[in-house]
């Protein structure tokens, strides 16, 4: 999952406000009160579950759509903990290979003609939108690897000609729909939908908890997937529906009449109102909630946080920046398809320098390994390449260097971004490499989408060598898939663009398979750990950098703010307003 990196100069974390936090604490209110406003420094995805990439359009998402199975927000210092019943409850058989959900009644849609109940048909039709020829999910293989027929579906799906008129592409996709299912989903009756699986999983309710396997109604169908028009008649069966999307300005979200608490065992309805203000300056950002004319601040990338004690939740949640090697690179030679010379170049870098660049030790620590071993399951500490104090042994790499063949060192091209904290990373990159023999020369683009495009396309290849890249896990705790899985697999369903440098070992693609077959967490973590050991250590894909913390910025008058590491954010939906005595600039509590 895509997330911006985040620069702040200090952080605390500050418990959630409200009983569960400290005892007795403020009630909720009874009826939807005061305006939830937000602040955002970038533009926010598409607003529709088929393609939720962003951890910020996941976060919107939270307020207008609910999944079968979801997370729960955690209060302060809590582990984080597996999806749990939405939108109804589960049944798994004894063999782990099939599912069946049971939407819970009175669980209803915003329908134009009034509420009307989420259906079976409709938590099918979620999943078979996924791969729509205009903008298919992301990480297809999460869902084809695993459900039986829907990788045969996708492909006819993917190969659907479309006219060339918006309407007509609308009434094809419509019609595929109509008449094409996924062999391994079923409708018994109108409120229960089965999935019978190719194996078992260990992680399939981690991803029926994605906002991507969201049930969509079939009004959904009259709009094309990620289009403004779905977005400005997005129908909602969460606690708040679309007052108004208008892109690169913002949202506005006000209460469903349609959805009921009763039914909802997750979410809350304590806001009258939700207004997300998009593509904001960072100093705004930071200004408006200081002098408490917004509540909840995305994206800020600059080290102005401190100013006026805002609060800022941060937990390390797995948030990761690696320098991914370009395995098909021709620079000296095909230099870095040697093994030899990507373990020399782990001892080139200084971790310590690079956490102080990228915001202190209260956002970021050194990481020397795929998965970061405080959040993800699977994962034990490596530290397979030890260097004094964490701060890297040139020397060393020379040396390493010099027995791969390469006694005068190397010459790569090492693409980055403007976005901070990333150019000051790879200046602190440059001057490490160099101490090591590295020559690294510079070819930043202009924002993280902008790098994006290049590392994902196959005729940019030949323009770079090694790469910073961050990456948010999709899912929470039980995440070694979405980190082995996209960016690592050479092979099979979970394989795509997002394996950046094309790293391709049979050794970690049969190991994350033998994971993803297991029943369940624990017996699916001796493969994880396998293939950990091996991307890291013994045939190394990247140089692992740092795991950072993605902070949230509460302005005062926020009660109740739970961080949900699902969407790397408060959770928009379990908090509320009440006007603080403190004036602008205090700090909150």
């Amino acid at each position: 999952m895509a997330v911006a990196p985040l620069v702040l100069v200090a952080v605390l974390w500050v418990p959630a406000v409200g009983a569960d936090a400290a005892g007795a604490g403020p009630a909720p209110p009874a009826v939807p009160t005061g305006t939830l406003r937000i602040a955002a420094t970038g533009e926010l995805g598409p607003l529709d579950t088929c393609c939720a990439e962003y951890t910020e359009t996941s976060a919107l998402l939270r307020l207008v759509s609910r999944q079968l199975v979801s997370f729960r927000p955690a209060a302060a210092g809590s582990a984080f903990s597996g999806p749990v019943g939405d939108l109804a409850t589960v049944a798994v058989s004894p063999d782990g290979l099939t599912y069946t959900f049971t939407i819970r009644r009175g669980a209803d849609w915003d329908a134009p003609t009034g509420p009307r109940q989420v259906t079976s048909t409709d938590a099918q039709r979620g999943i078979e939108r996924l791969c729509n020829p205009v903008v298919p999910a992301p990480e297809l293989g999460y869902w084809t690897g695993v459900i039986q027929g829907m990788a045969a579906f996708c492909r006819a799906f993917e190969t659907l000609r479309l006219p060339p008129d918006p309407a007509g592409q609308v009434a094809a996709i419509a019609a595929f729909l109509a008449t094409h299912r996924v062999t391994g989903i079923s409708t018994p009756s109108a409120r229960t939908v089965v999935f019978r699986l190719l194996h078992p999983s260990s992680t399939f309710l981690d991803v029926l908890a994605l906002p991507m396997s969201s049930p969509v109604p079939v009004e959904a169908l009259s709009a094309l997937p990620g289009s403004l028009d779905e977005a400005q008649h997005l129908i909602s069966d969460g606690p708040y529906t679309v007052a108004s999307s208008i892109p690169g300005v913002g949202d506005t979200f006000v209460p469903n009449p349609a959805w009921q608490q009763r039914t909802d065992p997750i979410r809350h309805q304590y806001v009258a109102t939700v207004s997300v203000t998009e593509a904001e300056d960072p100093a705004a950002v930071v200004q408006q909630l200081a002098s408490g004319q917004a509540d909840l601040g995305w994206g800020v990338t600059e080290a102005a946080a401190p100013v006026a004690g805002l609060r800022v939740l941060a937990p390390f949640s797995g948030a990761i920046t690696y320098l991914v090697f370009n395995l098909r690179s021709r620079a000296d030679h095909g230099a870095l398809a040697r093994v030899a010379v990507r373990r020399a170049l782990q001892y080139c870098v200084d971790r310590r320098q690079l956490v102080q660049v990228s915001g202190g030790p209260g956002l970021d620590r050194p990481l020397d390994q795929v998965l970061p071993p405080t959040v993800s399951v699977g994962s034990r500490p490596l530290h397979p390449f030890p260097t004094p104090h964490g701060n890297g042994d040139p020397a060393r790499c020379r040396s390493m260097l010099a027995a791969a063949g390469y006694p005068h060192g190397l010459t790569l091209t090492l693409l980055d971004d403007g976005d901070a904290p990333m150019p000051a990373q790879a200046s602190a990159l440059v001057a490490e490499m160099a101490n090591g023999g590295v020559t690294l020369r510079l070819a930043e683009q202009p924002s993280w989408g902008a790098e994006v495009g290049v590392l994902e396309s196959p005729a940019e290849r030949s323009q770079w060598d090694v790469a910073l890249a961050t990456w948010y896990p999709d899912w929470p705790g039980n995440d070694a898939a979405s980190y082995l899985g996209p960016l690592l697999c050479g092979r099979g369903p979970l394989a795509g663009p997002t394996n950046y440098g094309g790293y391709d070992d049979p050794v970690v693609d049969r190991a994350v398979s033998a994971a993803e077959a297991a029943a369940s967490a624990r017996q699916a973590a001796a493969d994880w750990e396998r293939a950990d050991v091996q991307a890291t250590e013994r045939d190394p894909a990247w140089v692992p950098l740092l795991t950072q913390a993605v902070p949230q910025l509460v302005g005062a008058d926020v009660v109740h703010a739970r961080y949900l590491a699902a969407i790397a954010g408060v959770d928009p939906t379990d908090l509320w307003i009440e006007p603080s005595a403190a004036p602008p600039g205090a700090a909150g509590g």
